[in-house]
């Protein structure tokens, strides 16, 4: 038991390794278990410091580029409406990141108010689409939706919904190459079945196993922080939340309960 003791306390330590003692059967359960909690802590501790060394670099390149742009300003060596542009598109960056990562912290956290009414779902869809039809077509590139029936109701937090389709949305318009389109319905369970789908590229084979996990970077340069944040929001809400390729794109695949 000294031995076993001596591990728990690594363990807080941070000193990840694996339990090895001989033990009764009763005791033996317990290891198995602490080995399973060790793996597992393991696990998130790596994908923290990954984490940590993608988001220095993701911040260090936009600030990087917004201080050698204001000083070509400074020094009258750069066009000044291009390095306005570039500035106000990496600060743009920038404040999507710090949101993300504030919000996802908060989600986690049990002081973040979940405020559930009866609300039109749809109605809520075509609000988000229109307000990202604008976004998509600076884009060249536009939202199409198949919304069926014109209303239904679920018990859901507004601000939040709206925050997780428009990270798909959002994720759609950057991978997409013509359009991106919304498709919802009633299904025979008596559930609300929302597909966004686009014709992008679709997910590579290793990013769609961990498309919705936390401190992720995928190939393609994005820590998949939005996603992560529309896992949470819709499990929260009693729904579940899949991804997958078709033969023209990508999709992610939405269920909620509608209301009783």
């Amino acid at each position: 038991m000294s031995k076993l003791c001596a591990h728990i306390r690594n363990i807080s330590e941070r000193k990840f390794n694996r339990i090895q003692i001989p033990a009764d059967d009763e005791i033996l359960e317990l290891v198995d278990n602490i080995n399973i909690m060790v793996e597992k802590l393991e696990s998130y501790d790596l994908a923290q410091k990954t984490f940590l060394q993608n988001v220095s670099h993701e911040l260090r390149t936009p600030i990087m580029s917004i201080r050698s742009y204001a000083e070509g300003i400074e020094y009258g060596v750069v066009e000044t409406d291009e390095a306005v542009k570039v500035i106000l598109d990496e600060t743009q960056r920038l404040t999507r990141l710090v949101e993300n990562l504030l919000y996802l912290s908060r989600l986690d956290s049990i002081e973040e108010p979940y405020n559930f009414e009866v609300l039109d779902f749809h109605e809520l869809l075509h609000y988000v689409a229109m307000r990202m039809k604008g976004i998509a077509q600076q884009s060249g590139k536009e939202i199409c939706t198949k919304i069926e029936p014109e209303s239904v109701r679920l018990s859901g937090d507004e601000e939040k919904l709206s925050r997780a389709i428009t990270n798909i949305l959002d994720n759609g318009i950057r991978y997409a190459r013509h359009k991106i389109e919304i498709n919802s319905r009633i299904t025979g369970e008596n559930n609300i079945e929302l597909i966004i789908s686009d014709d992008g590229p679709g997910f590579d084979t290793e990013d769609l196993k961990n498309v919705f996990t936390r401190f992720y970077k995928g190939k393609r340069g994005h820590f998949g922080l939005g996603l992560s944040i529309t896992k949470s929001i819709i499990e929260k809400h009693s729904g579940t939340i899949t991804a997958g390729n078709t033969g023209e794109g990508a999709f992610i695949k939405i269920t909620l309960p509608v209301a009783e």
